[in-house]
């Protein structure tokens, strides 16, 4: 069967439906699940939390909006990002910004070979006003999007873009002037 007739038979409550369609979609899934939480456990708990709710709310799919993996797609990061969210894992970044968690996600620069450049760059972002490294580390460290930084920080978007716009130019113009000397 191809995906509109298993939607079909899982709207008429076919069980083998929804397992032929979990068969055919667990891999997809389960790569977006662990990409954003980065987590083999929670990528794994997604998945099943995915297709619960495909089995729940299959008529949520609306074919004329788009192909089925595509709103599958969308479903699964949307429900990584709530589960991340509520673990609070890599969200805590924006309730204590300089924290020893922050201090860990910034840990990857003393991977660097040039040790130099990887503290200067650490001591960079730490002048940062507070709201600029947020902005900045709910997105590099927290894999956020703009618009659900603004979200989870109950902040205009342009605000948002604004203030990444910032960190981001004066990140540039403080390497830009460190690699000149």
């Amino acid at each position: 069967m191809d995906d509109k007739q298993l939607i079909s038979a899982i709207k008429r409550r076919d069980q083998q439906a929804l397992l032929e369609l979990y068969q055919r979609y667990a891999d997809y899934v389960f790569s977006i699940a662990y990409r954003v939480l980065d987590d083999q456990a929670s990528a794994e708990e997604c998945l099943q939390d995915v297709f619960l709710r495909i089995w729940q709310r299959i008529d949520q799919y609306d074919e004329e909006r788009g192909v089925f993996a595509t709103w599958l797609a969308r479903v699964t990061r949307n429900m990584a990002i709530d589960r991340l969210r509520q673990t609070t894992r890599r969200v805590k970044l924006a309730d204590s910004l300089l924290s020893d968690e922050t201090q860990a996600t910034m840990d990857f620069l003393s991977e660097w070979a040039d040790r130099e450049r990887a503290e200067n760059l650490r001591a960079m972002i730490e002048r940062l006003p507070a709201e600029q490294v947020q902005v900045i580390a709910l997105s590099y460290y927290g894999g956020m999007t703009q618009a659900e930084i603004a979200e989870h920080l109950n902040l205009p978007l342009g605000t948002v873009k604004t203030r990444m716009r910032a960190a981001l130019q004066k990140l540039r113009e403080a390497w830009n002037a460190s690699e000149d000397r």
